[in-house]
């Protein structure tokens, strides 16, 4: 009777145990799915900062390309005499 008393109790402690570490593992792997996901998105924001930039920059005329006025040519009027 005793033995038995024994054996049920140990495989009780045994059962509250195992289901104890496996909530934990599990809390731990979704602390790290969060953390893997925010870093995710944040490398999104940079990549998309980044080719906005890129963009921005392309469309910006380049001081060093533009051609040099001919001489002679008549001045653009820029209305800043005005």
């Amino acid at each position: 009777m005793m033995r038995r008393q024994i054996t049920i109790a140990l495989l009780a402690v045994g059962t509250v145990v195992g289901y104890a570490h496996g909530l934990s593992s599990l809390r731990c792997r979704a602390e790290a799915r969060r953390d893997a996901l925010h870093r995710h998105v944040a490398s999104l924001c940079v990549d998309a900062a980044r080719q906005a930039e890129r963009a921005e920059r392309a469309e910006r005329p380049s001081l060093r390309s533009a051609a040099p006025a001919r001489a002679g040519a008549p001045e653009a009027d820029t209305g800043v005499d005005r």
